[in-house]
């Protein structure tokens, strides 16, 4: 009976650690996948953040169907991949260069912006000969004036009724009079066999600004007929779209307003709202607890909207110093406003949960806690070998969430009880009475004899 009474008190605390899903968490949400897959990934919405406690969001879990969890990770959004877009640009064949029974010259003629508009070659040989040798020599100038940014390479067309197979150099220039070398050696190629072809017709620059470029082969390598140019620039990347916030104030003295955050969403931007025209000067700080000593969020800023729509203007919204995750907000002015407090805007990029695969489906995604925290897993790892395995573009299949859950509601944000110290006071006075009834036990067998 003792044995029992002191293996009860050993398991006593782990007793107490064993929670299920729908006493440690606040709600959960069904996760819905595409396709079989080895991970999967989704987009976390508001109403997600709404429901997280901890400012780490490590009260975010994936559950499968039993309601064990499996490996989770929390991350931004991976930056949209780089793009290109190809421009066609003039050019222009040129001759080769001059031999011991043949002189020449070129002469080139740019409008007022440097575009070249013209370009002749003048030799001893005749215009015929000159023609030809315009034809045979491979070589280009390609003008690069009229574009409004670097060029990242040259795309080269021509009509391959023959393997394809020439090294070329690349120098460039800004007035058609001074040349450096851009390219040392670049191959073109074009082949064919058996119902496969490998071409390339690229060549790869760099970044270059130069407003003029000559295309030569190498010497001893054959030329290629143009008949087409393209500059590949790299596209500016698709800014991420931001969500929005938007919080009433209270306002605490004239010029201070007091807001509160729902959820833990990473807030980057800040904006004002109001619904009269305006001009101020703002400045905004934030706190995580109500006891909690403020922290400047932003540099001052000045903020207005005049006009009327549809031409009202409006500034822009302010970046912070860093993210936050804070729930208390508080908007500065030395500007006298009158009426109800400004609308304050938080603006964030959504964060992605991904999960791998494993358990049982369907899969749940469990947030809010004071209790349970999540898992840690090594699952940044898996989706590196995962991603050498199927290239870089490769991405977790996507996922989405279904109807909202309430699992223990408000109460899974209550912290547990820490009932250590009423264990420590329970072994102590356990270990009291048990040395006492020992002592006692020795002082009787003591008056017996």
């Amino acid at each position: 009976m003792r044995r029992l009474g002191y293996l009860a008190l050993l398991a006593w605390p782990t007793l107490l650690g064993a929670g299920t899903l729908e006493e440690e968490w606040r709600h959960a949400w069904p996760l819905e996948v595409e396709a079989p897959a080895a991970a999967y990934r989704l987009t976390l919405t508001p109403e997600v953040y709404r429901s997280l406690h901890t400012p780490a969001l490590a009260d975010l879990q994936v559950v499968d169907a039993r309601g064990r969890a499996v490996p989770t990770r929390v991350e931004e959004e991976p930056a949209p991949a780089p793009s290109e877009r190809l421009q066609p640009v003039a050019w222009f064949p040129l001759p080769p260069p001059p031999s011991d029974t043949s002189r020449w010259e070129l002469i080139g003629e740019t409008d007022a912006s440097g575009r070249l508009r013209r370009i002749e070659s003048r030799g001893s040989a005749g215009d015929d000969a000159a023609r030809r040798d315009r034809d045979a020599s491979g070589a280009a100038l390609v003008d690069l004036s009229g574009l409004d940014g670097p060029v990242a390479a040259l795309s080269l067309h021509w009509d391959a009724e023959a393997p394809v197979d020439s090294l070329y150099r690349v120098e460039a220039s800004d007035d058609l009079e001074e040349w450096r070398p851009l390219l040392a050696r670049g191959r073109l190629l074009e082949v064919a066999h058996d119902g496969q072809r490998l071409v390339r017709r690229r060549l790869e620059l760099g970044a270059t600004s130069a407003r003029y470029l000559r295309l030569r082969p190498l010497p001893g390598q054959p030329p290629i007929a143009f008949d087409g140019v393209e500059a590949v620039m790299p596209a500016s990347p698709a800014a991420r779209e931001s969500a929005w916030a938007l919080l009433d104030g209270e306002r605490l003295a004239d010029g201070e307003f007091h807001y509160r955050l729902a959820g833990r969403p990473p807030v980057s931007l800040a904006d004002v709202v109001s619904d009269t025209p305006y001009a101020a000067r703002w400045r905004l700080e934030s706190r995580e607890a109500p006891d909690a000593p403020w922290r400047t969020a932003t540099r001052p800023w000045t903020g207005y909207r005049l006009g009327e729509p549809p031409g009202e203007l409006r500034s822009l919204p302010q970046a912070l110093d860093e993210t936050r995750r804070d729930r208390h907000w508080r908007l500065l002015t030395d500007t006298t406003r009158p009426g109800p407090p400004p609308r304050l805007r938080l603006g964030y990029t959504p964060e992605r949960v991904v999960f791998l695969a494993e358990g049982e489906a369907p899969w749940r995604l469990v947030a809010g806690s004071a209790q349970a925290v999540r898992q840690p897993a090594a699952v940044a790892a898996v989706l590196e070998s995962l991603r050498a395995r199927h290239g870089e573009a490769w991405q977790p299949a996507g996922a989405c969430l279904g109807a909202r859950e309430t699992l223990a509601g408000e109460t899974a944000l209550t912290p547990p009880r820490d009932w250590t110290r009423w264990l420590l006071w329970g072994v102590l006075i356990a270990g009291t009475l048990l040395v006492g009834g020992l002592a006692l036990r020795l002082l009787r067998r003591s008056d017996a004899t």
